[in-house]
């Protein structure tokens, strides 16, 4: 999960575990390729919480704005 300070944004973002060049957190544009290397069942486990994290980030987008909108 990550916490943006200036919005108070919370996201979240997918991350490699380990050390070396391979670690850290993995762009939205690179996971395709990444999840590409995982076995079948593995894979598609990912894909579908992939699609779940894409869908939890669009709602809690829209409920700060709509309690932006609210307080106003």
């Amino acid at each position: 999960m990550h916490r943006r300070k200036a919005t108070g944004q919370v996201h979240l973002r997918w991350r490699a575990a380990g050390a070396g060049a391979r670690a850290g957190h993995i762009p939205w544009g690179a996971i395709d390729a990444y999840f590409a290397q995982l076995p079948g069942a593995l894979r598609e486990w990912y894909e579908r919480i992939h699609r779940r994290v894409i869908e939890l980030n669009r709602r809690e987008l829209e409920a700060r704005l709509a309690l932006r909108h609210a307080c106003k």
